[in-house]
């Protein structure tokens, strides 16, 4: 009733308000109906307080652009009141510019009543909190009757799925406190029906126990924890095609299920269980006969026929037909024949078991593709998005770039979720994209304490932190940062910028700056005898020889350490180009750095055993580099990937001054290539999947001499290691035997509890670090790896990028394992974090 006169209010005074906002209106001699016939620019919303913005964009996003006229403005308010959200809604006219060219839409609204508490009753076999998950209405939302109908239908489709057939709810609105309204939900459960036996009847060709394996429907087990037999009725339906769809691929299309009778009983303990039997007629086995095609004229014969798979003479199955039909269609939709009329038919030999297919094609225009829309983001500049899109007004319409699109769109990590979805366009051969979006926060502003990742083993571990990082900078896609860290022995500042597309192009170009001051360690060599520190059987303090260094590890005991200060400054600037390929994303990029290290200790009481550490004491050293790197990415989704692959080679040219001036100078080359693939993917819900996703990860980087230099020239320091964080997870105690060679692998089972936020890893983890070339490659040997086994939480948000890990530690010698105590007993706990490479 409510609802009738506030419309009935709207047709005699809804206009009226639109009269009052014409171009120049001074109060008079303007045209009232000014707004007739223009564009929709934009419709806005005032008076949104708890309904989302983004749910109201998507009810007037297919008007914007049409010429504004009476059909239009009532199929809006049409649409609004159907939502039950307001209690009032006031429209106006708005000039979109000065001359009054197009409209914009401006509605005020009163927000319905919100929801102050939710009470379920009756629910004695399933908790209140569990419901309350399954639920749309929350505390705090504008009551909705719509909604509310359909919340009753999620309670009912709970008790379903735990085996509740004859449940009955219904629900009741109440005024609360404060204006509020209170929701109850009255429950009567009924009998849970238990599955005690599955049987089948008619089944020669399959055995019982085959069939049973394709149905999800299972009896109770002897326990019940694993499987509790619950009956449900929409699994019922769907296994009755996965058992003809089970026949079907193997040969036996007239296969199916004609019947399922249902037998009911009650146990001695009065529970209600039930018997289903499948009655089942097989018929006969077929053999493909071939496919063959008319009216196609854009395409040959030859070369649709060579995407069907098939073999003639083979026994048909069904899915691999049913996908060779779909890819002929899939050819003319990817080149923009989305209107063709295509048709199997099918020709069935039930004398010779014969089937085969004539498909009949009816030819017609390429779909152009006239807006591209993007509607939902409030921060990000339209321009941002249309770039990411592969297409432009104008183009044929491609399937591929429409999901290259979408995946880019979600790779920026701006949105939560992106929706594309295709409307007709002004004529037939015509059609708009639209991409609704959800912006999520792209700005954190972090305070307090965070692990270092220092691959020094006696720096502090942890750091205070005051950081500010945007990754889509003022809504234009760029990422600006600022950080301050410190702790007892390291303290840095940095400032980073990186624009990702330049002159309209995927270019991207940045800079970063940053001064940092460290406490650190260093090998003395303040004992006879004594060493230059770059002899091959060189060992510093601490040790009576050359092997007994090597056997601990090269990790003087700390007595024999010595502390020294060092002083960066760092400015660097990077670029790179992006390029779509069939094979991935293919990205060029490359940088220069140029940079002041001063180290700083006292002379008269300590001399390092690092050569380069006694050349530079006191002394600002310059540092400068060059790097270039190519990267093949066919990754899903970058950040927490489920498929494809990614391989990545980067060669750094460190030292471009002569000796005398720079300390450093060396050749670094990184190789590394991953792969992703989704091993399991069971739907638990319409909005979630449990999945397990296989990832596996070799990489080689090697420190290579400079031309004119008879060895490499480089800062222990910079030398390569097993970290224990990243690298040999767990291996802490390995960070000071340093290489110019090192091999790490890893292999993951990733199993994703929220996706893209949060996921439970297991990992293996091989990796070996030599000190030079010539013994990575001739002398390499089992008891040089480094092994580690475990798992733990994956954080892949960026706002909190961590792993938290239990790892197991062991080595192979002479064919034998040997276990590694750990910092906490048996196992290693590691920190570190989740990083991603893009």
């Amino acid at each position: 009733m409510r609802i009738g006169v506030a419309c009935t209010l709207i047709l005699f005074f809804g206009f009226a308000a639109f009269a009052q906002e014409t171009p120049g209106d001074t109060g008079g001699g303007s045209s009232r109906e000014w707004y007739q016939g223009k564009p929709i620019k934009d419709v806005i919303f005032d008076g949104l307080r708890y309904v989302s913005s983004s749910e109201m964009d998507g009810i007037v996003a297919p008007f914007i652009g049409q010429a504004f006229n009476d059909d239009i403005f009532w199929e809006i308010h049409g649409r609004m009141y159907a939502l039950e959200y307001f209690e009032s809604i006031t429209p106006s006219a708005v000039p979109a510019d000065a001359d009054g060219n197009a409209v914009i839409i401006r509605f005020r609204v009163v927000e319905r009543p919100t929801v102050s508490r939710i009470t379920f009753v009756g629910n004695d076999k399933i908790h209140r909190g569990d419901l309350l998950d399954i639920v749309s209405l929350k505390v705090n939302d504008v009551a909705n009757q719509a909604k509310l109908r359909l919340d009753e239908t999620a309670v009912i489709n709970k008790y379903l799925e735990k085996g509740f057939p004859d449940v009955r709810v219904s629900s009741e609105i109440r005024p609360g406190r404060d204006g509020t309204v209170q929701l109850s939900f009255f429950i009567n459960e009924g009998e849970k029906l238990t599955i005690d036996e599955i049987l089948f009847e008619g089944n020669n060709i399959f055995s019982s126990r085959a069939l049973r394996g394709q149905i999800s429907l299972k009896p109770k087990g002897a326990i019940g924890i694993i499987n509790d037999g619950a009956f449900q009725e929409a699994k019922l339906s769907a296994d009755t095609a996965a058992i003809t769809q089970y026949y079907r691929d193997r040969g036996y299309i007239d296969a199916e299920v004609t019947d399922v009778f249902r037998e009911k009983k009650r146990d001695a303990k009065g529970n209600n269980n039930l018997t289903i039997t499948f009655k089942i007629y097989e018929g006969r086995i077929y053999t493909f006969g071939g496919i063959s095609f008319q009216g196609n004229e854009i395409f040959t014969v030859e070369q649709l026929s060579a995407l069907v798979r098939s073999k003639v003479g083979e026994t048909v199955n069904a899915r691999r037909v049913e996908a060779d039909l779909q890819r002929v269609m899939g050819l003319y939709a990817e080149n923009g024949y989305i209107f063709n009329s295509i048709i199997p038919n099918e020709n069935r030999d039930n004398v010779t078991g014969v089937l085969s297919f004539n498909i009949s094609i009816v030819e017609r225009g390429r779909a152009h593709i006239e807006h591209i829309i993007v509607r939902g983001n409030e921060k990000t500049k339209e321009r941002v998005l249309l770039r990411e899109i592969p297409l432009e007004s104008g183009d044929v319409f491609s399937r591929t770039k429409l999901l290259d699109g979408h995946r880019n769109l979600m790779n920026l990590q701006y949105f939560s979720s992106v929706i594309p979805d295709m409307v007709p366009g002004s004529s037939d051969s015509l059609m708009d994209l639209v991409f609704t979006v959800e912006e999520q926060p792209t700005t954190d502003i972090q305070f307090g304490l965070t692990f270092s990742g220092s691959s020094d083993p006696d720096a502090f571990p942890v750091s205070g932190l005051i950081k500010w990082n945007d990754r889509n900078f003022l809504g234009y896609g760029n990422v600006a940062g600022i950080e301050l860290n410190a702790s007892p022995d390291t303290q840095s500042a940095s400032l980073e910028y990186t624009q990702r597309w330049i002159f309209g192009l995927p270019l991207s170009g940045g800079f970063d700056f940053t001064v940092r001051h460290t406490t650190r360690q260093a090998a003395m060599d303040n004992e006879a005898p004594y060493f230059n520190g770059d002899e091959t059987w060189a060992y510093p303090d601490g040790f009576d020889s050359y092997d007994d260094y090597v056997s601990d590890s090269k990790y003087p005991p700390a007595v024999y350490l010595m502390d020294y200060n060092q002083w960066g400054l760092s400015l660097g600037f990077t670029t790179g180009y992006r390029f779509v390929t069939a094979l991935g994303n293919l990205g060029i990029a490359g940088g220069i750095r140029t940079g002041l290290v001063e180290n700083i200790y006292d002379a008269d009481i300590f001399r390092p055993f690092d050569p380069f550490l006694r050349k530079g004491n006191n002394d600002w050293t310059p540092t400068t580099s060059i790097w270039t790197s190519l990267s093949l990415d066919q990754r899903d989704i970058y950040y927490d990937p489920s498929n494809g692959y990614y391989l990545f080679q980067r060669f750094g040219f460190y030292g471009l001054l002569p000796r005398d001036i720079e300390r450093e100078h060396y050749i670094k080359s990184d190789s590394k290539a991953e792969y992703f693939f989704t091993l399991l993917n069971l739907p638990i819900t319409d909005n979630y999947s449990f999945k397990t996703v296989f990832s596996i990860h070799t990489g080689l980087s090697m420190i290579l001499r400079q031309p004119n230099y008879s060895t490499a020239e480089i800062d222990d320091a910079n030398k390569l290691v097993v970290d224990g964080m990243f690298i040999g997870r767990g291996w802490t105690g390995e960070r000071l035997n340093r290489g110019l060679a090192l091999w790490e692998n890893w292999a993951e089972i990733r199993m994703p509890i929220v996706p893209g936020i949060l996921a439970i890893d297991w990992f293996f983890d091989a990796a070996a670090v030599k000190p030079t070339l010539d013994s990575f490659f001739n002398e390499f040997k089992m008891e040089d790896m480094r092994f580690s086994l475990g798992g733990g939480l994956r954080f892949a948000i960026p706002q909190f990028p961590f792993r938290f890990i239990f790892a197991k530690r062991f080595v192979v010698n002479d064919g034998e394992v040997k276990w590694q105590k750990g910092n906490m007993g048996d196992l290693d706990f590691i920190i570190s974090f989740a990083l991603s490479t893009y």
